[in-house]
């Protein structure tokens, strides 16, 4: 029987070579040979969906403190290019910036709904629904997920029909009630605890298994075996599976 080729996604686009979460990352992804990203939405102050991973501004840009404190406007003055300094400026990209973006490449997103302290479930699934739900992406090409439980009740309601992933470090009893509450497609979890049982019981539940963040093609070479679906990865230029 042949094992199906995996999906190699972007983390956060192609952090290895480029500024996370950066259009200029997420076309190096591609250009790695990542036909899929990871990547996240959070929302500013003002309400603003926006492709960022942290609460605070101070690991990624010049800039620190929360993103609470940001506005659209703000976003061309600041720069987040602080592990490429060489990369030049990078804007933290508007969700509306990164589809159009995704579109133009061609490349499908697994993205991330990350809700910090400032923003209730309820504020980012209403702010990102509009946007994405009106954008280029055709739902095909899109796998939301999030780590919160409450968010991901509130998008599968919000977004009947699209695909939707339980992100989470360990396979626990709570996550496969979650997951099969909202008839979730796949379960996106840490690749250091997976093990063979956990992906035999999702795929048994109908789901597909993606893992995160794998970095060392060898260390996860067997899981492809196992039957897990994609591989999220800060170096998708070393993945040729």
């Amino acid at each position: 029987m042949s094992v199906k080729r995996p999906q190699i996604m972007g983390h956060r686009g192609a952090p290895s070579l480029a500024p996370e979460n950066t259009l200029l990352g997420f076309k190096t992804a591609f250009q790695a040979g990542a036909l899929w990203t990871e990547t996240d939405v959070s929302l500013l102050g003002d309400g603003t969906p926006v492709i960022f991973h942290d609460a605070t501004m101070d690991r990624c840009t010049d800039r620190s403190g929360s993103i609470a404190a940001l506005s659209l406007d703000d976003l061309q003055r600041v720069n987040a290019n602080q592990q490429h300094p060489a990369a030049g400026f990078q804007a933290i990209p508007t969700l509306a910036a990164a589809l159009d973006c995704f579109a133009d490449l061609g490349m499908g997103v697994n993205l991330e709904l990350k809700r910090h302290d400032h923003v209730p479930p309820a504020a980012l699934v209403d702010a990102v629904h509009p946007v994405l739900s009106s954008g280029p992406l055709p739902k095909e090409r899109v796998l939301l997920s999030s780590f919160d439980f409450d968010v991901l009740k509130l998008a599968c309601a919000a977004f009947p029909g699209w695909s939707i992933a339980v992100i989470a470090e360990n396979a626990t009893s709570e996550v496969f009630e979650v997951a099969q509450q909202i008839k979730a497609d796949a379960l996106n979890l840490w690749w250091e605890t997976l093990s063979y049982d956990d992906v035999q019981r999702t795929r048994a539940q109908g789901m597909t298994v993606n893992v995160w963040t794998a970095n060392e093609p060898d260390k996860v070479r067997s899981m492809i075996d196992w039957g897990v679906a994609g591989f999220m990865s800060d170096c998708p230029q070393n993945f040729r599976f």
